[in-house]
């Protein structure tokens, strides 16, 4: 079993192919719908999209609290492995919310046009998709300019913040309101929670990547600084 998992440490890719695999079959087995046709395959992707950002957006939200609130307790004791972990998985889920934040618009972009006609911002749905992209990516890189463990942890809490207060104010014109759990099919809600599975796999795969790589680099400036202040 441990050699198994080393296994898949080290080839990662075999995890994102599988994955990849399994979503796109599970998107081309999917049932059509009567209104849109093989359109809807794209919203299944969309939807699903959106919902594994909004979870990682309000669990790094949640994780930055969590490491806020260890550092206070910390106070000016050095940091434990276990919150360096958590900063590292806050920044990591924090980073995923906006690459999937990101891929649910792009993946909305030709359903619009292939079902309105065209991609519109005067659906507020769709306007405030951008601002809360552009809004919690310009906090996330202030926060990593600032190069601090803590602004991340403020900067998670900030973004799901955001995430749900424009989105509250968002009304649906031409968007409908959750049209897939809605459904009367159960055959479309098994495939769409297949499917939202399958993006939630992918989207832990992609933050677990990312955490192994903030862990090299802190190790790595950890090291530089040790020898930096031996040197001296």
């Amino acid at each position: 079993m441990r050699m198994f998992r080393r296994t898949l440490q080290q080839n990662g890719w075999l995890i994102y192919a599988a994955l990849f695999l399994a979503l796109a079959l599970l998107l081309a087995f999917s049932p059509a719908e009567a209104r849109l046709g093989n359109v809807v395959k794209i919203v299944y992707a969309h939807g699903a999209a959106e919902r594994i950002a909004t979870y990682a957006y309000v669990l790094a939200g949640g994780l930055g609290l969590v490491s806020l609130a260890s550092r206070a307790v910390a106070k000016q004791s050095p940091l434990s492995h276990r919150q360096s972990l958590i900063s590292h998985w806050t920044r990591a889920l924090a980073e995923t919310a906006i690459v999937f934040w990101l891929a649910h618009i792009v993946i909305s972009a030709p359903a619009q046009i292939l079902a309105w006609g065209a991609f519109t911002l005067s659906e507020p749905r769709v306007a405030s998709a951008l601002v809360v992209l552009v809004a919690t990516t310009l906090v996330y890189w202030v926060a990593r300019w600032l190069d601090d463990a803590t602004w991340i942890a403020a900067a998670a809490i900030a973004n799901a913040a955001i995430l749900f207060i424009v989105l509250r104010g968002a009304v649906n014109i031409l968007h409908p309101i959750d049209p897939i759990v809605g459904s009367d099919s159960a055959t479309i809600k098994l495939f769409y929670a297949g499917i939202v599975v399958v993006m939630g796999l992918l989207a832990a795969q992609v933050a677990h990547t990312r955490v192994g790589q903030i862990s090299n680099l802190s190790t790595q400036r950890n090291l530089w600084q040790h020898r930096t202040n031996t040197n001296e």
